[in-house]
């Protein structure tokens, strides 16, 4: 009997010193890789140097207003219907050579991490200065904005619909995250 348990134990601490070994190798050859999310990886894509001055990520705010005339009077009536502030997070890259749009605009706050839909585009105008923002809705209706780059850190565009005498003003703002403009102003006296 002494036999048989001396040689059960043996095979146990053999065993047991296996299993510990190869756990450490393990251990050993796993890599230990950085990890960037899609967002890291755009603001990578974004430090290059032959970015658009348009590209980056914004932070997107919408104020939706009803205006109509007060009865019997001339004059107009104005309120505020709706007002979502930094409701999206959306990144504006420049498309294909050879697409029909300009930049596409691609949702990074969608409920699916693995999957970015573009959720519109952008056609420039003259010189840069202004643009046709068409906003693809989810039942893929597309609402046109025009858009103006008055300053390179906002872009704010707008769309109206008249309903019987109402007019239902859209704003879209967009302000930019990332990459900041890095240029200074410098005062020498």
């Amino acid at each position: 009997m002494s036999k048989i348990a001396t040689l059960l134990l043996a095979v146990v601490v053999i065993f047991n010193c296996s299993a510990q070994e190869k756990k450490r190798l393990q251990l050993k050859k796993k890599p230990q890789y950085q990890e960037v999310d899609f967002e890291d990886m755009m603001r990578r894509y974004f430090l290059k140097e032959s970015a658009h001055s348009l590209e980056g990520i914004y932070s997107v705010s919408c104020v939706i207003t009803k205006t109509n005339r007060v009865f019997l009077s001339r004059r107009e009536r104005t309120r505020i219907v709706a007002r979502q502030d930094n409701y999206a997070r959306v990144a504006i890259l420049k498309d294909w050579p050879g697409s029909k749009r300009d930049f596409i605009e691609v949702s990074l706050s969608y409920r699916d991490a693995k999957k970015y839909p573009i959720m519109g585009d952008f056609h420039v105008l003259s010189e840069g200065q202004g643009f046709i923002y068409n906003h693809i809705e989810p039942d893929a209706s597309i609402i046109s904005f025009s858009m103006l780059n008055e300053s390179p850190e906002l872009l704010e565009g707008e769309f109206a619909v008249m309903k019987k005498k109402k007019t239902i003003t859209y704003k879209l703002s967009y302000l930019k995250i990332y990459p900041k403009s890095t240029e200074l102003v410098v005062y020498e006296n």
